[in-house]
């Protein structure tokens, strides 16, 4: 019986192609892997600043509320006195400039009333409150005397600022409240 006969190439004719081909292989894969790993840093600090911003959205709110419950809960027109600077009432400014948008000022004072018992945030959140005027009341009573005439509306601007987990959310709020005294 005869055998086949089968040639075979020689151990050393092999070219190594096969290790170039796996290396090329494992370079993309290394690409992708730390192309994927950057992206899913970029996301996690994207959330951690999203959620930084919210924690300092629900901190003002919540110091805007605690104005205008303080507001809601004063029987006489409360005074509005320039030459007292800690009650966190003011005077709306006659300039340009606001006095909640001053960067250094209002916000770094004693002249701002805090809202503490906040926790996971840098610093209590602050509000001040304007007095806007009144807004005379126009129609009188039906039932009454046609001279009479309530005292009319009268207006507040609420202003609050927190910050959240970090010095870099930065949230302000406001609001303008009636109440008729």
């Amino acid at each position: 019986m005869s055998r086949p006969n089968h040639s075979h190439p020689a151990p050393n004719r092999q070219q190594g192609v096969a290790l170039i081909v796996a290396l090329i292989f494992l370079l993309l894969m290394n690409i992708l892997a730390v192309t994927a790993l950057g992206t899913t840093t970029l996301e996690e600090r994207m959330a951690s600043n999203m959620s930084d911003k919210n924690i300092a959205f629900q901190s003002a709110e919540s110091a805007l509320t605690a104005g205008e419950v303080w507001i809601g809960g004063q029987m006489n027109k409360p005074v509005f006195d320039p030459a007292v600077t800690n009650d966190g009432l003011h005077l709306p400014s006659l300039s340009a400039v606001q006095v909640w948008e001053e960067p250094t000022g209002v916000w770094s004072s004693t002249d701002v009333q805090s809202y503490a018992g906040m926790q996971g945030v840098t610093q209590q959140p602050s509000y001040i409150i304007e007095d806007l005027g009144s807004m005379p009341e126009d129609k009188g009573s039906l039932l009454l005397p046609t001279n009479y005439k309530s005292s009319g509306k009268n207006l507040f601007r609420v202003t609050a600022r927190s910050s959240g987990k970090t010095d870099t959310a930065v949230v302000m709020v406001q609001s303008v409240y009636e109440k008729r005294f």
